[in-house]
């Protein structure tokens, strides 16, 4: 599968106008995570994810994101830490790999970072590509899991 990244971000003069252009006719089971950015949040940006063509994934990433240190035992990480807040496959796409194709894609476009996310309920996709997971010492209801992309 060849996905095509495109980067949707707000520029100044778009400061308090500006939506990302996803394609509304794409459907997607959260739909709330797309409604509006934050307009006072400069850090966020979106990347709308394309399969000949056609909008298969979207992502939010904040740059550079902030790792809780209450989880136990998480590394250090630095300022090329970059953080996926969101990730999701258009519900017609789903099954087929997408997932896993976007987080290698963005590994590979931004290889001087190191992203990590807090997990809802995927725990097992962001096991599956071989992050470390760190747990809460509180409540999983209250704190998913954190996975940190393998070390570089």
């Amino acid at each position: 599968m060849t996905l095509k990244l495109a980067d949707l971000r707000r520029g100044d003069a778009d400061r308090y106008s500006w939506y990302p252009t996803f394609d509304s006719a794409v459907a997607y089971e959260n739909e709330h995570w797309w409604d509006a950015p934050n307009y006072d949040d400069d850090s966020t940006w979106y990347v709308q994810v394309l399969e000949d063509d056609a909008e298969v994934a979207r992502v939010k990433l904040d740059d550079p994101g902030d790792i809780n240190p209450e989880y136990a035992g998480v590394p250090i990480v630095g300022p090329e830490r970059l953080e996926i807040l969101f990730i999701e496959v258009a519900t017609a796409a789903q099954g087929r790999g997408v997932g896993t194709e976007v987080v290698r894609a963005l590994e590979r476009r931004h290889t001087d970072r190191r992203f990590f996310a807090y997990s809802k309920d995927a725990h097992g996709f962001w096991a599956s590509l071989g992050w470390e997971r760190f747990d809460h010492p509180e409540s999983e209801q209250s704190y998913g899991p954190l996975f940190i992309q393998s070390g570089q």
